[in-house]
């Protein structure tokens, strides 16, 4: 397993179409937020703020990349992992540029930067938005390349 994981990025990285992205968001959210929500207006009277619902959001947008090597549900799902341009898995400073301070500038900017971002995406050969050349990342779509599949061997 370490075999696959030190050598996962493949020699041509292949970046995430915008609209995997979305599919990885959309899933995210119906999956992670919208029930987080439900339960917090159910157990605390509100939609969101309490403490509950902002420590599971850190620790879902935050630590489960990190742990899962680029990984959330959505991404899973997807298809496509966030990895570092150098083609390493993220840590936690990246994840923290990445889904904390990025998106503070786009929500004070009524949304503009946002736009912004996801013109980036739909023009830049590597896909890139605003989020990932910030924090220095990448949206791939997962592989592992052919001859590590090919050489590993697996026990019964």
């Amino acid at each position: 397993m370490d075999e696959v994981k030190k050598h996962r990025r493949p020699s041509v990285q292949v970046y995430a179409s915008l609209s995997q992205r979305a599919l990885a968001m959309i899933v995210d959210l119906v999956v992670v937020t919208a029930p987080l929500s439900a339960i917090s207006f159910l157990v605390f009277g509100t939609w969101r703020g309490d403490w509950f619902t902002v420590a599971v959001e850190i620790f879902y947008w935050l630590i489960i990349p990190v742990l899962t090597g680029g990984y959330t549900i959505g991404k899973w799902m997807a298809g496509i992992r966030i990895e570092m341009r150098k083609g390493t898995d993220p840590g936690i400073l990246c994840m923290v540029l990445r889904y904390g301070v990025v998106p503070f500038f786009y929500v004070i900017s009524f949304g503009a930067l946002l736009l912004v971002s996801i013109g980036m995406m739909m023009i830049r050969p590597d896909r890139k938005s605003l989020h990932d050349l910030i924090a220095n990342t990448v949206v791939v779509k997962d592989s592992v390349p052919k001859y590590i599949q090919q050489n590993t061997k697996v026990s019964a």
